[in-house]
């Protein structure tokens, strides 16, 4: 994946450098040094390569995190600096063409391309570290149909992805937790996973969203690197936090003695998809519910359709990072999340039913976001 990034990123960056250098014919330092510190952003694939012709294999965590994070960064900042690069390469032409004095033009235009670098290089390394670190509290109220008095102002905080690894650590997810804390939620819910590979952090992030506190608890959903690190190994470490770990399965909440709350926990991956007949068993099972929730790490039509279809009041997932980098072009964001699915990030509505895509804390491949910082939210229910 990261090769197929630089391949993409080479047509830019080769109109970048040439568009530098042609431009700034009369300052023959800038002139090397710009196309120079664009190049440098190919370091980290480039090593990899070398790597892997030398040495038959790739670890891409045995980089040093700067090399990884530049590369990450400048995928970023080459195609937001070519969109004002494209701009006033073209004010260039159409004004040479139409205004007579071409010296004048030709003094300026070096001295704004070389202002457009360092801006837009500040603004997207301060965009990005904000978007990386700081997390966000998103609130949405729903209302609910004939929901009862007991129920009226539940909060529940929805979180995904807490992915624990080298770049989120200990320090980050238990910032995250402290941040859930402060809503004083009614519910948490965890649409899954806890970790980014391999069973090296499971009982670190499993030991930091244990402390997560609520009136009626955490309740936790598989997701695909729980599937990948086995979910016996993140079963037993979240049931160590009394944290049940639903597989395709109702987990029912008694409010009180006419009100109870379900949850159908189901296992919606990449390596696991969700069984048919097993999802209609769990739905209508509970049919009986004053609040039903629908929570599954992935979410899709097929799915949605079978809430719809036993009238449940909302549906939870993850797994899309809210897109984590969004590329930005020519005014438009690209994220690879959008090629897969609709639901990328934030509350949508499918006739009614709303449906949350939490953007979680922690990432996959690149260590750094860009149009979707980590959050948690926070869902009210009122009355309809």
């Amino acid at each position: 994946m990261t090769l197929v990034v630089a391949l993409l990123m080479l047509p830019v960056q080769l109109y970048l450098s040439f568009s530098y250098y042609a431009n700034l014919k009369s300052h023959s330092q800038k002139r090397a040094i710009i196309p120079i510190i664009l190049l440098t952003f190919y370091a980290y694939p480039l090593i990899a390569l070398i790597d892997f012709y030398t040495t038959s294999t790739i670890d891409l965590l045995s980089y040093p995190q700067p090399l990884v994070y530049w590369f990450w960064f400048g995928l970023i900042f080459v195609f937001q600096l070519a969109t004002w690069v494209i701009v006033t390469d073209l004010i260039k032409v159409i004004t040479n063409y139409f205004y007579g004095d071409k010296n004048v033009i030709s003094r300026w235009h070096p001295h704004l391309i070389v202002a457009l670098f360092a801006t837009i290089f500040l603004f997207t390394a301060t965009k990005t570290y904000l978007h990386t670190t700081q997390v966000q509290a998103k609130h949405h109220t729903i209302p609910v149909e004939n929901l009862p008095k007991s129920l009226q102002g539940l909060k529940i905080v929805h979180i995904s992805d807490i992915q624990g690894d080298e770049y989120t650590g200990r320090n980050e997810i238990r910032n995250y937790i402290q941040q859930i804390n402060t809503q004083n939620p009614d519910l948490i819910i965890f649409t899954g996973d806890l970790i980014s590979y391999g069973t090296d952090f499971i009982e670190m992030s499993a030991e930091e969203l244990g402390k997560a506190k609520s009136k009626y608890g955490t309740i936790a959903i598989v997701g695909d690197h729980d599937y990948w690190a086995g979910v016996p190994h993140v079963k037993k470490a979240l049931n160590n936090q009394s944290i049940p770990l639903l597989q395709d399965e109702n987990y029912t909440i008694q409010i009180d003695s006419t009100t109870k709350i379900t949850i159908t926990g189901v296992t919606e991956v990449y390596s696991k998809q969700s069984d048919s007949s097993t999802v209609d068993s769990l739905t209508k099972s509970a049919s009986d519910s004053a609040l039903k929730i629908f929570a599954s790490h992935q979410v899709n039509d097929q799915l949605i359709a079978k809430a719809q279809q036993q009238n449940y009041h909302l549906v939870l997932s993850g797994h899309t990072h809210g897109g984590q980098i969004h590329v930005p072009f020519m005014g438009m964001n690209f994220s690879a999340s959008q090629q897969e699915t609709k639901y990328v990030q934030g509350l949508y509505n499918e006739n009614g039913l709303p449906i949350n895509v939490n953007n979680g804390l922690g990432f996959t491949l690149a260590p750094i976001r860009y149009e979707a910082p980590p959050n948690i939210s926070i869902i009210t229910l009122q009355k309809e």
